[in-house]
């Protein structure tokens, strides 16, 4: 961090006035604070620049640096929050193009990791708009806008992730849950089964298999593939009951998977599994149905 100390020295005072002499209200703690920060002190620069600002809120770049340093410390929220009024502060001075660039990233990243979503966007997209190849601000900036339920832009964000690197596994499961959600089908299955080809143990791994199975279902409809379409679901939902048994969804896999036995007479696997239906979902959506095809294949 040293290059960003000769500019705390020569931009500490609003206008860019020099620091020019330890007489001025905060200058002390202020220059403690820098002393602090080249030995990475943090614990010793915050309470420095936090009473230089008290004494002097022009000594705006201590916010700059309590934005580094709340970060070391894990702090997201003072992290962004002080990058952020370092940049509401500095304006478009010209001299702080690095430094403000730093913050919209930095305090960006910052309000994301610490889930304050609405705050991390507006930051994040100037610093995509600056330099859209940083793949670790899109990604973030995806996560984002998805958490604010604006997948439209989410989607595009990790897209650009893709492109970027094409290796980064959490984005194709985000895309492609989006377009699951989108119902763009197609795409949803290819970014899913990518996700899944990049490692299937990863946490989100049973979601994207429900999602593919359930895909699989509908894409079977009509097709001349309908048998393939069919054990291919089949498979996922499978992966995704071993991994989740009691999950939210796990009832409407089960009825997938009963219905797929029932159309093809395993008698046997269809009962067990619109049993496991009842057993979750006695009053479910489909549950009048369930009791018909129990009936029916009880009787045989």
């Amino acid at each position: 961090m040293n290059k960003w100390l000769a500019f705390a020295m020569a931009f500490a005072i609003g206008g860019g006035v020099a620091l020019a002499q330890e007489e001025q209200p905060g200058a002390k703690d202020f220059l403690a604070g820098q002393e602090a920060v080249k030995a990475n002190n943090f614990d010793a620069a915050i309470p420095a620049f936090e009473k230089a600002l008290a004494a002097n809120p022009d000594l705006f770049a201590s916010n700059y640096f309590l934005g580094w340093a709340y970060k070391a410390k894990q702090n997201w929220e003072k992290c962004g929050a002080n990058f952020e009024t370092f940049l509401r502060k500095v304006g478009t001075d010209p001299k702080a193009a690095e430094q403000v660039g730093h913050s919209n990233r930095e305090g960006g990243l910052c309000y994301a990791r610490g889930d304050s979503f609405t705050k991390a966007i507006p930051l994040l997209q100037k610093s995509a708009s600056a330099k859209p190849n940083d793949k670790e601000v899109q990604f973030s900036l995806g996560v984002a806008l998805m958490r604010e339920n604006r997948e439209g832009e989410a989607e595009q964000a990790f897209s650009k992730v893709i492109q970027l690197d094409p290796a980064l596994q959490r984005a194709y499961y985000y895309a492609g849950r989006i377009n699951f959600n989108r119902q763009e089908w197609d795409k949803a299955s290819q970014r899913l089964e990518k996700y899944l080809e990049l490692g299937a143990s990863d946490t989100f791994a049973p979601d994207a298999n429900f999602m593919l199975g359930s895909n699989a279902v509908r894409m079977a409809e009509g097709s001349p593939e309908a048998a393939a379409l069919q054990q291919k679901a089949a498979d996922h939902l499978t992966k995704f009951l071993a991994a989740k048994p009691t999950a939210p969804q796990a009832a409407q896999a089960h009825y997938i998977l009963g219905s797929l036995a029932y159309q093809r007479d395993d008698v046997e696997t269809a009962k067990s599994h619109f049993q496991k239906y009842l057993e979750l979902e006695p009053t479910g959506t489909q549950a009048e149905e369930v009791k018909k095809f129990l009936a029916e294949l009880t009787a045989q």
